[in-house]
């Protein structure tokens, strides 16, 4: 197995067989429906999740911050890894559904979880690995927040969401995101107030590469022409 994978690669797949079917063997499957929040018990504890399915979105309140650290994870990403590696007094975290269907998550209790993967030492360079990769993900997101305006960091979180989980609408032009978003979570990935966050998204319907309706549509090839126009 080599240490250094793709990053598109999920937890799992860095994984041998065998490693997978114990750690699956260990983890408690929790089944949400499209809003619904992971019980506070749940994620209090030293716990770590993988999504199974779906799509969450993960809220992370570090010491006495009141302004959270939002991210949106797909089906294999590793979720609340921070209690692999820091006491949990500093933060806390919040788990919501968004996906419309079949949302699930597994959880593992983290001595567990580690104690599964700890007999071969690859895998927990691997581990080391893909938290540092997170890590890097977060620095990245910091430096856009300063270097880039709001409206361009909401752009590319759209193209990034519809190339994740967007599947063409029935007219074949559009692209649907099937998730469970508001405003306040849009605003909140981008670092941005409500207030701001609403008058960015209706500025891109104005402009027509957002379509009215209870789900988030998106004209996929002209969103990504305008967002290669933005610094």
């Amino acid at each position: 197995m080599s240490v250094i994978l793709p990053t598109a690669t999920s937890f799992l797949e860095a994984l041998s067989d065998e490693e997978r079917k114990k750690l699956l063997s260990l983890a408690r499957k929790i089944v949400l429906r499209p809003g619904e929040t992971v019980d506070r018990p749940e994620l209090d504890a030293d716990t770590v999740g993988l999504v199974d399915t779906g799509a969450f979105i993960e809220r992370l309140y570090y010491g006495a911050r009141t302004v959270p650290i939002v991210r949106i994870a797909g089906s294999s990403e590793l979720l609340q890894t921070h209690h692999l590696f820091v006491s949990t007094r500093f933060y806390r975290c919040e788990l919501r559904a968004i996906h419309i269907e079949n949302n699930s998550l597994l959880l593992w209790p983290v001595e567990v979880f580690l104690e599964a993967l700890k007999a071969n030492p690859e895998t927990m360079l691997y581990l080391c690995h893909f938290f540092s990769h997170q890590a890097h993900l977060g620095h990245r997101n910091l430096y856009e927040a300063v270097a880039h305006s709001a409206y361009f960091r909401l752009v590319n979180l759209l193209v990034g969401l519809a190339n994740q989980f967007g599947y063409l609408n029935a007219n074949g032009s559009e692209v649907l995101l099937p998730l469970k978003l508001t405003i306040k979570d849009l605003s909140e990935c981008i670092n941005v107030s409500r207030e701001t966050g609403s008058n960015l998204f209706n500025k891109l319907r104005r402009k027509g590469v957002i379509a009215p309706g209870k789900f988030i549509k998106v004209e996929l090839s002209r969103l990504s022409e305008y967002a290669a126009t933005l610094e």
